[in-house]
């Protein structure tokens, strides 16, 4: 139960946190059908695909590890970070970069989710399901609330930093080495 809880905050999480740096730059509602069609996508694969690509779950891990890292180390200032990205995918359709990436996102963060439930017996659904609520309602106090908005986006650069240490965590425990 408690393992369903934490996977599943953990996941949810991100996602939250990904999807309030991309509210700045796209229509929330369409962020929100994005990341619908991302966690359908997350779903399906994690039903077709989880024994297929289970091996090779330490590389997936390395890589997001290593993006978070350079994440952490060119997001100081999240806000300008963010306006820096906005600027240089203007020559390109924004709407169609915001949906590979919350379709990337949502699909591979409720792939996890849905393996960790599926493919476990004892997985807890009622845990997994509070948990995506308290995501939510972080989600929704860190967009209303100005002080949280302003904090996320000050010092949120930390929270790259500690995704990059636990994916890489991830990536090694995957590889059997811990």
């Amino acid at each position: 139960m408690l393992a369903s809880f934490t996977i599943t905050l953990i996941e949810c999480l991100e996602i939250a946190l990904i999807t309030l740096l991309l509210t700045r730059l796209s229509n929330p509602m369409r962020l929100y059908l994005y990341g619908a069609i991302g966690l359908a996508a997350g779903y399906v694969a994690s039903v077709a695909l989880h024994e297929v690509i289970e091996d090779y779950e330490w590389l997936g891990y390395a890589i997001l590890s290593a993006m978070l890292f350079y994440l952490f180390l060119r997001g100081k200032d999240m806000a300008a970070h963010v306006a820096e990205h906005v600027n240089e995918i203007k020559h390109l359709s924004k709407e169609i970069v915001i949906f590979v990436t919350v379709l990337t996102v949502y699909a591979r963060e409720s792939f996890e989710i849905f393996s960790a439930l599926l493919l476990n017996e004892n997985a807890s659904w009622l845990a997994a399901g509070l948990a995506a609520v308290v995501a939510v309602i972080a989600f929704f106090v860190g967009r209303t609330v100005k002080t949280v908005n302003k904090f996320i986006f000050t010092w949120g650069h930390w929270a790259y930093l500690a995704l990059a240490l636990w994916f890489g965590y991830e990536a090694l425990e995957h590889l059997h080495w811990l």
